[in-house]
This record gives C-alpha cells, sequence and structure tokens, in this order.
C-alpha cells in the first residue's frame, strides 16, 4: 500500500502531455520536476541553499565584482618579473635547423668510465632525448635509465645559475681573488689537507690539467668515485682496474 508521500512525489504524465500539447508551457526545462511544477519541485527551490549559505543583501552584480576581484589578486600573485631577454632572429639561417624537424647527432656519454654511444635528439639546437647509436658496439642502440634521465640534468631549474657565495649570488669579479688566496694557501703546505673527488674521468683534457695540478700541490690528494662503478666487474674477471 503506497503512502500520502508517495503519492506527493509521483509525477502526472497526463497532466505534462496536456501542457505540452495545449502549447501554454515553455519548451525548456531542466527536468520533468520543473515541467509539471509539482510542491516538491517548488519545495525544493525553496531550500536550494542550506540556512545560512544564501548572502542575503548581496546582489549578482556585487557577487561578479568579489569574484573579479579574487581573480585578479590570484593572478597578481602568480606573476613574477623574468629577465629581460631581447630575442634576435637570425640574419641568415642555418640550412639544417628546420622548425619542428628534430636533427640527431651521434655522441658518447660516458658513464663509469665507459663511453656510450648515443644519438642526442635536439629541436632548434636545444637537445630534448637520448637514444641507443645502432652503430655503436658498446651500445648496440639500447640506452638505461642513467642515460634517458642525463637530459633532465641539462633543464634542472636546482643547477647553479651565477656565481653564488654563502648561497648568494655573487661575481666572477669577487670570486677570482678568494681563489687566488685561497690558491696562495695551499701553496705554504704544498696542498697538504687538499682532496679532490671527482667521477672516473676520462677526457684526457681533463686528466693532463688535474695532473698538473697535483704537480703544482703534492701533498694534494685525488680520489676517483663512481656509486655505479664497474671495477667490480673488472676486478671479478681479472682484468687491471684503469684509471687515468
Amino acid at each position: 500500500m503506497q503512502s500520502s508521500n508517495d503519492n506527493a512525489k509521483r509525477i502526472d504524465l497526463i497532466q505534462i502531455q496536456s501542457q505540452l500539447e495545449s502549447g501554454q508551457q515553455r519548451r525548456l526545462w531542466r527536468g520533468l520536476d520543473e515541467l509539471s511544477g509539482s510542491a516538491r519541485y517548488r519545495e525544493f527551490l525553496q531550500t536550494e541553499f542550506p540556512n545560512g549559505a544564501d548572502a542575503d543583501g548581496l546582489s549578482r552584480r556585487d557577487a561578479l565584482k568579489l569574484m573579479a576581484a579574487s581573480a585578479a589578486l590570484a593572478g597578481l600573485t602568480a606573476c613574477t618579473k623574468l629577465p629581460t631577454q631581447r630575442i634576435v632572429p637570425y640574419v641568415r639561417a642555418p640550412e639544417e635547423i628546420i622548425p619542428g624537424k628534430p636533427l640527431f647527432y651521434a655522441t658518447a656519454m660516458p658513464q663509469g668510465g665507459v663511453g656510450i654511444g648515443v644519438l642526442a635528439e635536439s629541436h632548434m639546437g636545444r637537445p630534448t632525448k637520448i637514444e641507443g647509436n645502432p652503430d655503436h658496439p658498446a651500445s648496440l642502440g639500447a640506452t638505461d635509465v642513467f642515460a634517458q634521465a642525463s637530459m633532465l640534468t641539462l633543464y634542472d631549474p636546482d643547477r647553479s645559475q651565477t656565481v653564488t657565495s654563502n648561497g648568494l649570488p655573487n661575481s666572477w669579479e669577487m670570486f677570482l681573488p678568494e681563489l687566488r688566496a685561497a690558491r696562495d694557501n695551499l701553496a705554504t703546505g704544498k696542498g697538504q689537507g687538499f682532496y679532490i673527488l671527482t667521477e672516473t674521468v676520462t677526457s684526457p683534457t681533463l686528466a693532463a690539467q688535474l695532473h698538473d695540478l697535483m704537480a703544482q700541490f703534492p701533498g694534494a690528494k685525488w680520489h676517483q668515485y663512481e656509486p655505479v662503478g664497474r671495477d667490480a666487474a673488472r676486478e671479478a674477471r681479472g682484468s687491471p682496474l684503469v684509471s687515468i
């Protein structure tokens, strides 16, 4: 047996049909409840907002003003003053650079003291992707996670953009005198207490510079370390540990 509340919630479809056929009912509505104009729908309109949620005395125009002001303030807080950059187009553009078309360069990536052959994809002179070089015997076209993630180091926002001193920006003019003073202090003790920590050095130029530095400071120590090196594998198979 249906209660009186259930009957009140029912929609009279016959009445709705007659209203539509008479042409007196507007043609746009949000649902059958609004079309029928039932008591339940009128009650819903009266209690659409909870108590205290309606803004008495606030017109639609005032509400839009407040919304626009809050959006403008939020936009201003997100704005930062960017450095002035003057972009000058090519006077004579390089023939190989075509906007939207990538270029690939064969290069090698040092990893654990071994040069891994890779292909660097670049767009408009900016490297964007690292892939393996299928013609290189060390990679055969494959790459690992370290080669893929190496591209992120070029665009790391935490990289130092300028000379810093104690965490504050400085200049090369201030850095060079301090470097000379530190060099003079090391020279008095022939580099005692001076330690250099690098990864495995595969560059002959960098190795020659480090050897010259060690000749000037014979008391200094140079250590090479790789967190994921292959020294243990070479030692296990009886190969000598090669270091520049």
